[in-house]
């Protein structure tokens, strides 16, 4: 799994925020659909960029299947929106490639292609997008970066790892380590087998339920922190505003002094 932060996807992500709005609403639409051998591949990586994108790992599949909707404000820029998929070695490459706003009016520029990607369940998933829903079902380890939008992952066979600008983020009944690198919204993380880490989270609520491991939050800006079921250790780091509450935690507790008056919720 590639470590490396890809900052296109953020910097684009001001600008995508309103095209994603009005694509959906673009009166001109068309198909990009396409399959790619998976057999043997051991991850599939999408760069996607404004729209809503959907990843499912289905059982007993070898191929890679996208299905598409291009969405654009004119015919001239419908025709510039390309889905680029393709396999590259152990690798399948699924791409939004999408035109570039070069002297059109911002409210003649509307453009967003939402993908439906299908996956050999199990398959490692490296998934960068844009702006836009994104939710992620059934695949093996799970590296992302998202710029502005929901984000969802339910079932993941490794560990996942996700820096998020912008939006709610739920992952659920994960078989490895989550960590997190969180801008604001909610993050809501509930049946993992290994250790939840926040490495970083500026605003909004951390919510941890039924973590086999430890939860670890090294820096959280302000927000709520709630966790219980921790199998391990639960401690805070460095702590903004916001209050801190736990239970059920079978290890070692380690926060901040001034929150340490705050007994849990079983009364300890």
């Amino acid at each position: 799994m590639k470590r490396q932060f890809r900052g296109a996807a953020f910097a684009a992500a001001p600008f995508l925020i309103g095209s994603t709005a009005h694509a959906q609403r673009a009166p001109y639409t068309s198909p990009r659909n396409a399959v790619v051998d998976a057999a043997g591949a051991k991850t599939v990586e999408v760069d996607a960029a404004a729209g809503i994108l959907r990843v499912e790992g289905k059982p007993g599949l070898r191929q890679v299947q996208v299905t598409g909707t291009a969405r654009a404000s004119s015919q001239q820029l419908l025709n510039e929106i390309k889905l680029i998929a393709e396999r590259r070695g152990d690798l399948v490459f699924i791409k939004a490639d999408m035109p570039e706003n070069n002297g059109w009016r911002d409210d003649d520029w509307q453009v967003g292609l939402d993908l439906v990607i299908q996956v050999p369940q199990g398959i490692n998933a490296d998934i960068s997008d844009g702006s836009g829903d994104t939710k992620i079902f059934n695949v093996g380890s799970l590296e992302a970066r998202d710029g502005s939008g929901d984000f969802s992952v339910d079932g993941a066979a490794g560990s996942v790892r996700i820096t998020d600008g912008s939006g709610n983020l739920k992952v659920e009944n994960v078989g490895g380590d989550v960590t997190v690198n969180d801008g604001s919204g909610d993050i809501d993380v509930r049946s993992v087998s290994g250790s939840f880490v926040v490495e970083s989270d500026g605003s909004g609520g951390i919510y941890a339920t039924d973590v086999r491991g430890s939860v670890i939050v090294e820096h959280d800006g302000s927000g709520s922190i709630d966790v219980n079921k921790v199998g391990k250790d639960f401690r805070v780091e460095s702590k903004g505003s916001g209050s801190i509450d736990y239970s059920e935690v079978t290890g070692r507790v380690d926060i901040p002094e001034r929150h340490r008056d705050r007994r849990d919720r079983t009364g300890r």
